[in-house]
């Protein structure tokens, strides 16, 4: 198997590598082993996964089923599947497409990523009309930011802990083993150890350095919210590039984002409670540069993928 061969039709560049570990990774997932990845953003676990894909289907595999816990991170996840010529759907609450669709085209096996949120794998529509057809013939299981799925991880979020449990069920009746893959650039030893467990046996890990030489960090000591907008009025316009700007909540955004347009400062609120389609608007706004700042909940968060973000300020 010319693995780099792959890589670069893929990525569609004569000048691609494999970073260290990745091709380890992706040879493992194509052994149908467990795998789970712990390295720091921008490393290249969603290419581990693409290209194992590639690979597996190649191979008369199922399509791979990613579960992924962010709607801002799927739509990122879906431009660069489909930049690598991959076949996706997903299933969410801003989503057109209904799980009858996505049962018709498992059926017509024309998918070779599906993506859903752990929170639709508990949906009983869809864990009636789609899981069967994808457990009697399985893909490659994905699980992106898989801290969550640790009551230790800093997101724990209880459907992930479902997953976990459904784990060693997931293509049982299949002849072949099931690949597993668990990604996370956010994790302690603790952590880790936990996610491992519930990964099961015989888990090929790769760990690498979480740190990124192009970060800085800083404290500013400001307990009083007046402090803080003050603060961000002032600085924010002479800070470069584009960034996030995180609040706790929604309330929080709105006035936040209101108190920096007063000030003649381009940014936006952005929530969970942002109309689908307007969230969409903004992300490619922030992408283009065309905001100085998302003033945003979580619901812009674990790994958004902007290689030029400038600052987030918390």
């Amino acid at each position: 198997m010319d693995l780099d061969g792959a890589l670069r039709e893929l990525t569609g560049r004569d000048d691609a590598a494999f970073r260290d570990h990745q091709r380890e990774a992706v040879e493992a997932l194509v052994d149908r082993q467990r795998v789970l990845v712990v390295q720091r953003t921008g490393w290249g676990k969603s290419a581990v996964y693409f290209l194992a894909t590639y690979l597996l289907r190649e191979q008369g595999m199922g399509p791979t089923l990613l579960i992924s816990p962010l709607l801002a991170l799927m739509r990122n996840q879906i431009e660069a599947a489909t930049r690598l010529g991959l076949r996706c759907m997903t299933v969410n609450s801003s989503s057109a497409t209904t799980v009858d669709e996505l049962a018709d085209a498992l059926n017509a096996d024309s998918l070779d990523l599906i993506l859903v949120s752990p929170e639709r794998l508990a949906n009983p529509e869809f864990a009636m009309k789609v899981m069967p057809m994808l457990e009697e013939r399985p893909g490659m299981m994905v699980i992106d930011e898989v801290h969550c799925i640790s009551d230790w991880g800093h997101d724990f979020r209880p459907d992930y802990r479902r997953i976990g449990r459904m784990i060693d069920e997931y293509g049982r009746a299949a002849a072949e083993r099931v690949p597993i893959l668990g990604c996370t650039a956010t994790a302690n030893s603790r952590v880790v150890d936990d996610v491992a467990e519930q990964l099961g046996a015989e888990l090929t890990t790769f760990r690498g350095a979480l740190g990124r030489s192009g970060l800085g960090l800083g404290v500013v000591n400001l307990p009083a919210q007046p402090e803080r907008l003050v603060w961000l009025a002032e600085r924010l316009e002479s800070i470069p590039g584009s960034g996030i700007v995180y609040c706790l909540t929604i309330r929080d955004t709105l006035a936040v984002a209101d108190w920096l347009q007063s000030r003649g400062i381009d940014v936006a609120a952005y929530s969970g409670a942002t109309d689908a389609d307007e969230r969409e608007v903004l992300e490619k706004r922030l992408q283009s540069n065309d905001l100085k700042a998302l003033v945003a909940t979580s619901a812009l968060g674990m790994g958004y993928d902007k290689p030029d973000l400038g600052f987030v300020i918390h």
